[in-house]
């Protein structure tokens, strides 16, 4: 069974360090198995050589993550404050799975954070997987990140005059800067201690569905997050687009996310950039995608559903259509992975 580890391009967000500067910089991490994924120069041109890197935004606080789906484990490096040693081994909590995405926790003692994460690999080759995390407290400070990585090279689909253009279907898990000092997974404090003390668990985890078109023969891809909601309340939540953006030589991209001004909860009239997301296709004909997005806002322009200074970060790990294991959404598409 694979152990496998995505090294990330960490981003300058670490609220506990005085000099403000992001001591990952410029380290690289480690490979161990035959996912693909190191630290390397972002100005440079992609070819389909050049490995899978996570962006600064998506990465967010987090350099490395490891997970085994046949084992069940999870490792993080260089989260902010989650455990020790700086790899910290999760806790696999069931009672916490979303659909598609098995749920890990740690938390050191009842006076340290908190930390919720989930990850996912593809069904098919099993090719891709990403993997996220997040802590929505205390201090202040809500630390998050996201990996996303692949086995071997990249192997678009052949491009024919029939075939090339390609959907993939799956869900979505995002963890938000919401959270709760009475949270079921949270160690037990002393009675007495002093609300200042007390640690959150995150209360509001997003669940969704997620849609992707690519098209291979002018490498370029667009989606939705759709049916989205909180699944502690079931509250729904303005749906997203994933705007157009360019596949990379490398099967690698990355671009902006929108309200979904279709959406009336979005309370958008004209497009309304909320965050950025980003991913990799992997497999024999790119049979998976896996990636990640990262939110500024979730609830809608001037938050008509009452949340403020609200942040999410999620990811989706989808299988392609016309796949032997595929999304229910997939019987409205062509099964032949060809164009309309």
């Amino acid at each position: 069974m694979k152990h496998l580890v995505a090294s990330l391009a960490a981003a300058a967000l670490l609220g506990g360090c005085g000099s403000g500067s992001n001591p990952f910089e410029g380290q690289s991490g480690t490979d161990t198995g035959t996912g693909t994924g190191t630290v390397t120069d972002p100005d440079a041109p992609v070819t389909t050589t050049t490995p899978v890197t996570v962006s600064a935004v998506l990465a967010g606080n987090v350099q490395s993550i490891s997970f085994d789906p046949g084992t069940q484990t999870l490792s993080i490096d260089g989260l902010n404050l989650d455990e020790v040693p700086v790899t910290a081994t999760y806790r696999r909590r069931p009672g916490l799975d979303q659909p598609g995405y098995l749920a890990f926790t740690a938390q050191d003692d009842p006076l340290d954070r908190h930390f919720t994460a989930f990850a996912a690999q593809s069904n098919n080759s099993g090719s891709v997987r990403a993997g996220v995390v997040g802590s929505s407290g205390p201090r202040n400070r809500f630390f998050a990140g996201t990996f996303f990585e692949r086995d071997g090279d990249y192997t678009p689909p052949d491009v024919t005059s029939t075939t090339g253009l390609v959907s993939y279907a799956g869900s979505y898990v995002g963890v938000t800067n919401r959270g709760s000092t009475t949270g079921s997974d949270l160690l037990p404090v002393p009675a007495g201690t002093p609300d200042e003390l007390l640690v959150s668990q995150i209360s509001r985890t997003v669940t969704g569905q997620v849609f992707l078109n690519a098209d291979f023969a002018d490498n370029s891809v667009e989606g939705n997050i759709f049916g989205r909601s909180i699944a502690e309340s079931g509250q729904e939540l303005p749906s997203l687009v994933l705007v157009a953006s360019e596949i990379a030589a490398n099967g690698t991209f990355n671009g902006t996310v929108e309200y979904d001004l279709r959406d009336p909860r979005s309370a958008a009239d004209v497009p309304t950039p909320n965050g950025s997301y980003g991913g990799v296709f992997g497999g024999p004909g790119a049979d998976g995608v896996a990636g990640a997005i990262n939110l500024t806002d979730f609830d809608g322009v001037g938050d008509p559903l009452g949340f403020e200074n609200e942040l999410e970060t999620g990811i989706f790990v989808l299988d392609q259509c016309g796949q032997a294991v595929s999304s229910p959404i997939c019987a409205s598409v062509n099964p032949t992975i060809g164009t309309p």
